[in-house]
């Protein structure tokens, strides 16, 4: 998967910025990963979020919601993510989007 900032970064003076996180990463390397993404965002100004709603620039999944292995909301936060045409990726494939954005 390919993530262009042009496509994929949209930034204005009114809005927020928000990368939505779904699922509950499991420990060791996931989590770490997990946790340094967050940091990464938010050192960035980009809000966090676990529900799809406002202006989303990127969704990052765990492996296990990758794989379906996930609660309903987390199922339907993927969904409604992929219907806006919301980019999704994993964690482990996170590293793309921190050039992008």
């Amino acid at each position: 998967m390919t993530i262009s900032a042009e496509v994929n970064c949209v930034e204005t003076a009114n809005r927020t910025r928000r990368v939505l996180f779904v699922g509950r990463p499991g420990a060791g390397t996931e989590l770490t990963r997990w946790v340094a993404l967050r940091q990464w965002a938010s050192d960035r100004g980009i809000e966090s979020i676990t529900e799809c709603e406002g202006d989303v620039v990127c969704a990052i999944a765990t492996e296990d919601v990758l794989d379906g292995l996930c609660s309903p909301s987390d199922a339907m936060a993927m969904q409604l993510a992929r219907a806006r045409g919301v980019p999704c990726v994993g964690v482990r494939d996170a590293h793309v989007l921190e050039d992008a954005i």
